[in-house]
């Protein structure tokens, strides 16, 4: 069992089932990824008795069950170990949920992606513009952490200045599993919606969706709490932030690695959409939680009112059972759909918005410069987390 933690196994657990799994700690593994794998080494359900203690979910069958039956697996803690704060949204049951979702829809309507799409554009540009002359760059701080901060502000009316700051925040909150850490960083972010951003827009709303969420009713009639609207700009910080500049540098790592697969796309751009798809289903990004409403058996595994259960939509991607060869990308892969957006009634809003980032950036980059590596003699850094994530990727490409 190798050196465990001294969380107690409640009663209910068998220890068949107890493996010494924990999802953010590699263990000198330094491939995310085969980290993920090693689930499927053992049973479909385990119990882990890290972060508190939890179940994990291996399989994509049995991940895609619990996600899409919120009435038993409740979105009430969407992280283990929990968040210090309720997460408006994301951490929200039932009819409160779907009209928060329904304030919001309007935002990721087909003309509002349209017009971001425009802007994800001149943003790619312009941000390739910077730095191709120089024949390198570190792409996560150059390139993956800058454009979909930009329009995540862009749709939220936070001002623009304020870009670097809320990136560090919310790189801790999506990181770290260090209470302490977490804990400093929801204070700050909280800070900068109570103190700034909040009096801003009551003096002055706009046609934002902080500005949305500020003036519309919900639950009966009553008014978003100031807690409410706080995390809800801490949710939209964290989710659109990170999740993108993740899956950037996992593709853009993939393709400087995969000339190959490079060169398919630069001859024929149709393929595009068909490679984010398969490059999202190979690279899951979130390991997300649930937790269960009311005791229930699930395949022999008796799950009590209460218990966490992980989902890492890592070991999903790469499961066996549900993707032939799962480890091969290939652009042709006729099964690929993903639950690295979750599924059901709590599907990712900005699902599009991300896919339409991602095929804009593969596009405009191949374009622009199509043959690039990892520079010589450096090693890309990555890290597993509630959402994986690539920390350092310097690449390099012939100018001129």
């Amino acid at each position: 069992m190798g050196n465990m933690t001294s969380t107690e196994i409640p009663a209910h657990v068998p220890a068949h089932l107890v493996r010494d799994f924990d999802f953010v700690d590699m263990r000198g593994e330094t491939d995310v990824y085969a980290h993920f794998s090693r689930l499927h080494d053992g049973p479909e359900i385990i119990w882990s008795p890290h972060h508190g203690g939890h179940w994990i979910a291996t399989r994509f069958e049995d991940m895609d069950h619990i996600l899409g039956t919120p009435r038993t697996y409740s979105s009430r803690h969407q992280t283990v170990p929990p968040m210090p704060i309720t997460l408006t949204l994301i951490e929200w049951d039932g009819d409160l949920h779907a009209e928060a979702r329904t304030i919001l829809a309007p935002y990721f309507s087909p003309k509002v992606i349209g017009d971001l799409e425009a802007v994800a554009r001149d943003l790619t540009i312009s941000l390739i513009d910077g730095f191709i002359a120089d024949g390198e760059c570190e792409f996560v701080r150059d390139f993956a952490q800058k454009m979909p901060i930009i329009i995540i502000m862009n749709l939220t009316g936070l001002p623009s200045e304020d870009t670097p700051y809320l990136l560090g925040i919310a790189e801790a909150i999506v990181r770290s599993v260090d209470p302490a850490v977490q804990g400093a960083a929801f204070g700050d972010v909280m800070n900068f919606f109570a103190k700034t951003i909040i009096p801003a827009l009551r003096a002055k709303p706009g046609d934002d969706m902080l500005s949305a969420i500020m003036g519309a009713k919900i639950d009966g009639g009553r008014d978003f709490t100031e807690d409410e609207i706080i995390s809800f700009g801490t949710v939209l910080v964290a989710a659109g932030l990170d999740t993108v500049a993740s899956m950037l540098g996992y593709m853009t790592r993939f393709l400087a690695e995969n000339p190959a697969h490079r060169q398919e796309l630069i001859d024929d751009p149709g393929l595009i959409n068909e490679a984010v798809e398969e490059l999202i289903r190979r690279f899951h990004l979130a390991n997300i939680a649930r937790v269960v409403a009311h005791d229930v058996d699930y395949k022999g595994v008796a799950f009590k009112e209460g218990d966490y259960i992980l989902i890492p939509t890592a070991a999903a991607g790469i499961d066996p059972n549900r993707y032939p060869d799962p480890f091969k990308v290939d652009f042709h892969r006729r099964e690929k759909r993903p639950l690295v957006f979750g599924r059901g009634v709590h599907q990712c809003i900005g699902a599009v918005l991300a896919r339409t980032e991602l095929r804009v950036f593969l596009r405009e980059w191949l374009k622009r410069i199509p043959q690039f590596q990892i520079k010589a003699g450096e090693t890309p850094v990555t890290a597993p987390g509630k959402a994986n994530c690539v920390r350092y990727l310097p690449l390099t490409w012939g100018v001129g």
